[in-house]
Order: C-alpha cells, then sequence, then structure tokens
C-alpha cells in the first residue's frame, strides 16, 4: 500500500521570502489518473479503529488495525520526521468523502492520505520546520503552523492547494515586536476559527475562517514559551502551556480571554490530553521533572504533583479507563529508565503499574494511546521499530506488531470526532 509520486522536477520553496506562488511550485499529486477506491482494501470495517503511526526515519505512515493488532499498509512520502496527524471530519461515517487523513512532517510537508487504499493523494511544502496542522469543522480548510519560516498557511483541504499566508510578527511580553514560531493551530469548537499559538510573543489568534480574507479577528496575550494545550470537555476553555512560566494558561474561547491560571510540577507537556470528565479532573505531562500534574476542571485548581518513575513527556486518558497511561522516554538523566511507562490510577492518583518495554523491546518506548474501546494500549518502541500493545487495565502484554520502522506518534481514527 505505498505510493510512488512521479519525479519531481518542481523547485522547492526558498523559504526566505516565501509567498503562496513559491508553496505552489512544490505541490505534488500521486503519480497517474487512478480513482480512488470505493470501500477499504484493508480489514478495518470502522476508520476510527485504524491506527497511523509516525515513522519517524523514512518519512512514513504506517497503518494498523487495532481490532486485531496487525499493520496493514504503509503510505510512503510524507516528509521526514511526521509530526502532527489530523483526520477528515467525516471519518467516522466510513465513506468515501470521509476517508481521509493528513499529516504534517518536521521537513515542512502537509500530506493528504486515503485511508481506504492506503495512498498519498497529494501533498505541499509550506515550510522547514512544520509543527502543526488543524482541520476545520467542516473539513474545507486546514491550517499549518511552522517555526521556519514563521507563518502560519491556509490550504484547501480537498486540494492542498494554499489559499492564504499568515507572517507570525507580534509583540512579546517584553514589549518588543518579534518575529514568533508558531507551535500550536486548532480548530475553536462551534466558533468557526482556527487558534494559532505564537510561541516566541506569548500571543494567541484567532483566525475566521467563514471570511475568505481568513481575518484575525481577536488576540489574547498570555505567558512566555508557550507550546501545546487541550481543550476542555466542552469545548470552552483551551488550557495552553506556558513552559518558561511551568503553567497552565486558562482561555476563555467564547469570550476570547485568559480566565485563569495552574502552576504545574514542571514545564507543561498537556498533548494529546488526559481529561477525565466522569472525575472532574485534568493532568497534563511535564517535562525535566518526575510528575505530571492533576488539576480540578471546575475550580481549576491543581490538586496534586503526581510522582512518576522518570522525566516524561506524553500522558493520556481514555473516557471508559480508569487508569492515566503515560511515558519516561525524555529523561536525560543517567537513569536507564527510557523502556518504561506507567499507569496511574484515577482515584488514588498514584502509580499503580510501571511497566519495564526492554521485556520485549530494547530502547525508548513512547506515545502510549488507547484503542477506540479504552480496552488497550498502544506504544511505540522507537529504537527497537515495534508497537506492543497492552491491556490497559491490568498491563498485561497483549500483543507485538513488528514491521514498523522508528515509531513514535501514534494517532487514532477516533480523533476526527474530537475538539
Amino acid at each position: 500500500m505505498s505510493d510512488q509520486l512521479a519525479a519531481s522536477t518542481v523547485r522547492p520553496p526558498s523559504f526566505r521570502e516565501t509567498n503562496l506562488e513559491e508553496i505552489a511550485d512544490s505541490h505534488e499529486t500521486r503519480w497517474g489518473e487512478r480513482e480512488l477506491p470505493d470501500a477499504p482494501r484493508h480489514d478495518v470495517a470502522d476508520l476510527r479503529d485504524l491506527l497511523l503511526v509516525a515513522e519517524r526515519r523514512p518519512g512514513s505512515i504506517s497503518l494498523v488495525d487495532t481490532i486485531h493488532h496487525e499493520r496493514v499498509g504503509r503510505i510512503e512520502g510524507v516528509g521526514r520526521a511526521p509530526h502532527s496527524i489530523v483526520f477528515h471530519r467525516e471519518l467516522s461515517e466510513n465513506t468515501r468523502e470521509g476517508a481521509y487523513a493528513y499529516v504534517q512532517s518536521r521537513q515542512g510537508w502537509v500530506s493528504k492520505l486515503d485511508l481506504f487504499g492506503g495512498e498519498l493523494v497529494a501533498r505541499v511544502r509550506a515550510g522547514t520546520s512544520g509543527r502543526a496542522i488543524a482541520i476545520s469543522a467542516d473539513s474545507a480548510y486546514l491550517i499549518a503552523g511552522y517555526y521556519n519560516p514563521n507563518h502560519a498557511v491556509v490550504l484547501d483541504a480537498d486540494t492542498l492547494e494554499p489559499l492564504h499566508r499568515i507572517p507570525a510578527h507580534a509583540v512579546d511580553p517584553d514589549g518588543q515586536s518579534i518575529a514568533s514560531r508558531i507551535c500550536t493551530v486548532r480548530d475553536v469548537p462551534e466558533e468557526r476559527c482556527f487558534l494559532v499559538v505564537l510561541k516566541d510573543a506569548g500571543t494567541v489568534w484567532f483566525v475566521d475562517y467563514d471570511d475568505p480574507a481568513f481575518p484575525i479577528v481577536a488576540e489574547i496575550d498570555t505567558g512566555r514559551v508557550l507550546h501545546d494545550g487541550v481543550f476542555s470537555p466542552d469545548g470552552r476553555h483551551f488550557y495552553l502551556a506556558s513552559q518558561a512560566e511551568e503553567c497552565l494558561y486558562v482561555l476563555d474561547v467564547r469570550e476570547r480571554a485568559v480566565v485563569d491560571r495552574i502552576p504545574t510540577a514542571g514545564p507543561p507537556h498537556p498533548s494529546p490530553g488526559a481529561i477525565d470528565e466522569r472525575r472532574g479532573l485534568g493532568i497534563t505531562g511535564t517535562v525535566m521533572t518526575d510528575a505530571v500534574t492533576a488539576w480540578d476542571l471546575e475550580t481549576r485548581e491543581p490538586i496534586a504533583d503526581v510522582r512518576i518513575p522518570g522525566h516524561g513527556m506524553f500522558c493520556t486518558a481514555h473516557p471508559d479507563s480508569e487508569y492515566v497511561w503515560g511515558d519516561v522516554v525524555f529523561d536525560d538523566t543517567d537513569r536507564d529508565n527510557d523502556g518504561l511507562v506507567y499507569q496511574i490510577d484515577l482515584e488514588t492518583l498514584v502509580v499503580s503499574t510501571v511497566i519495564d518495554t526492554s521485556e520485549w523491546a530494547e530502547g525508548r518506548s513512547l506515545h502510549p494511546g488507547f484503542t477506540r474501546d479504552g480496552n488497550h494500549v498502544y506504544v511505540s518502541c522507537w529504537d527497537a521499530g515495534k508497537l506492543l500493545v497492552f491491556d490497559s487495565a491490568t498491563g498485561a502484554f497483549t500483543a507485538e506488531i513488528d514491521g514498523v520502522e522508528t515509531p513514535t506518534g501514534t494517532f487514532l481514527g477516533d480523533r476526527a470526532t474530537e475538539p
């Protein structure tokens, strides 16, 4: 299920004085004029159960059936270090119209993927350090944010035609007008606009995508060294990481204002999100600390700094699970613990289980992610080239999937319905 692109003769954009014409020059379509299949060529009956696995070194995406725990395809040519993946909003309907995903690589390519046939449909390059991508509520538009150059680019989601460029210049917390990297872009639930986070300027923009000029219609000044964030269950609030200030800024996306600030145990890394709506809890990973921070969603007060077995990066929850799962992959101490993953019991807010994945795969393990039913957790084994599957409640080893190369982030089709 790989795709071969026509030998490219286009000139890559210089990205020194980028404009839409230069970006459009990089556009590539799949080889030939084949029609895409009307039904899946794999046995994944519901695309919400299809897991897309970023393969860092080769710049490819593996497709995994999370019902039968097997790899069913690979899509090549998406650019080195695939970083962010979003899904067409109609993917859950399992029809031809919604059977697409979009991936942005750190190399700067944005690629459209066909999930029925496992094909690279098209790609375009709008920078050399891509960090974030989002899709509009109606799946009409994509927005891609970049470190280099410092801009966001709006694309037609069907064709990947570049439509609008937004240079990222703003006034930072010290009052200096600066060029800023863009670290996060998101669709704002029920607001018909994109949220764009300017990492260095400490500013959040709201970009109206109902207006064909894509104007910036509001901005919020927040904190220093912004990173990623997660939405509250109702989509009203966005918890935005300020890594320099070691806190989450709480943004009311209806009022478009900062309404609170939640201290964290270290520089926060809240994505992909660990929100337990039943207990009214949010949990964010942190970097460079042996802890994650839990807070009360209603009062927005920190409840506990939960000790974990090393410096983590990712933690995640599922609405039907009693546990948060996390990793300690970016521990830069001399501890040999980057193969550990752990469970946090949501009732006691303590680590209940630590699993050493080196029993099955040597090297780094990261990015645990739940299956759609919440019964299993997938873990990427970066160095060993494997995915390990565990029972999400007991931590028992369930399955091993070979044939993936330098796997890192995992993105489940069920994300198509998330804010």
